[in-house]
């Protein structure tokens, strides 16, 4: 059996999935099927920073054979400007850096997932601390992309895979969306 480790925050963790626990990463573990056990490390308001923290330890517990990571929304979001960002785009290449180096001693067969579009008119006016624009995590989702290409890694693009329907409330999927990321992640990795 291979030990899948998927690290990230909310989106891995699977908030608002209509009453269901799991969001993607439990879709995802029931089409790949019980010769695979996926393990959640997914934490609601995490940026790569808060990952970088708490990785290796993850890592140590589940040993895993397979680390997915998606990381990078909540770092795009910003407070008053939009170059503001909660992690500046220089310091989140240097986490994804940081990153594989302590994923790189637990498994060679890494994959990044890149970001999801969310809802503008939603997640640039909500009543929350910090807010999200598609412009941002399209810069940063750019960064993912880049990062794998020069670390030759395994990146899985869904910036267009979900649409205003597919969101709860503008920025976390519904159980569709979800449904839909699974669907696109199985199609792009042997398991």
């Amino acid at each position: 059996m291979k030990n899948i480790s998927v690290f990230g925050d909310s989106l891995v963790y699977g908030t608002d999935d209509d009453g269901k626990k799991g969001g993607w990463v439990i879709r995802l573990q029931n089409k790949a099927g019980e010769k695979n056990r996926f393990w959640n490390f997914g934490i609601c308001g995490d940026t790569s920073t808060n990952l970088l923290k708490r990785i290796e330890k993850n890592c140590e517990e589940k040993n895993p054979d397979i680390a997915m990571v998606f990381i990078g929304a909540n770092d795009s979001q910003y407070k008053t400007e939009k170059e503001n960002t909660l992690v500046n785009i220089e310091d989140y290449k240097n986490n994804l850096e940081e990153i594989l180096k302590i994923l790189n001693k637990y498994t060679q067969k890494i994959i990044f997932i890149g970001l999801p579009k969310m809802n503008d008119g939603i997640t640039t006016n909500w009543n929350y601390k910090y807010y999200f624009c598609n412009e941002n995590l399209k810069k940063y989702d750019d960064e993912i992309k880049k990062f794998c290409e020069k670390n030759n890694l395994k990146y899985i693009h869904i910036f267009d895979v979900l649409n205003e329907n597919d969101l709860s409330d503008g920025a976390h999927p519904n159980s569709i969306g979800y449904e839909k990321i699974a669907d696109k992640i199985y199609k792009s990795v042997v398991f």
